[in-house]
């Protein structure tokens, strides 16, 4: 009796089983996307920025003022996330013994217009910093402003050769 009933299920999952599969390899969908023949945003390092010159044994601060600006296409209607690196930070932990910097992303209006509302902090142990943000929010165009930070060199450590700056890379990226 046992048999016959294993018989009986197994029978009824090949069956059953067969008519899915079938359903779920023939089915189709399609989806509508607008294309955009340029890139979803363009970013540039704003020119205007001058950082100080870091030498040996020394304390101080960076100056407040805007890093890149950023402007997505106007038919972009998608999200976007905007990563900030600190791309020397190995090479820097040898000469500093701290470095700090206070970054946000902004719109035209001096608006705060990150979906985190929040500073994004890039230091010599966090060297990656993000902002995520929705399409429509704030007023074009955007931009990643460095709202000041601290960093001190090593007092034992002297930097042949010239100073050693911060390198900092912003990638834009669809979300």
């Amino acid at each position: 009796m046992k048999k016959l009933i294993f018989i009986g299920l197994v029978a009824a999952l090949v069956v059953t089983g067969s008519v899915f599969a079938y359903a779920f390899t023939t089915a189709t969908a399609t989806i509508a996307v607008n294309v955009i023949q340029s890139d979803f945003a363009e970013v540039s390092a704003n020119a205007t920025y001058s950082p100080p010159k870091v030498f040996g044994q020394f304390t101080g601060t960076w100056p407040p003022g805007t890093l890149y600006d950023i402007i997505p296409h106007t038919e972009y209607t998608g999200d976007l996330v905007i990563h900030v690196y600190l791309v020397n930070a190995a090479a820097m932990s040898r000469y500093y013994h701290h470095c700090n910097m206070e970054l946000h992303y902004k719109d035209s209006d001096n608006v705060t217009v990150d979906d985190q509302e929040a500073a994004q902090f890039l230091t010599l142990s966090n060297a990656d910093a993000y902002f995520d943000w929705s399409s429509g929010n704030g007023t074009p165009p955007y931009y990643i402003y460095l709202n000041g930070g601290s960093y001190k060199t090593h007092k034992w450590k002297q930097m042949s050769g010239g100073s050693v700056q911060p390198q900092l890379w912003c990638e834009i990226t669809q979300r």
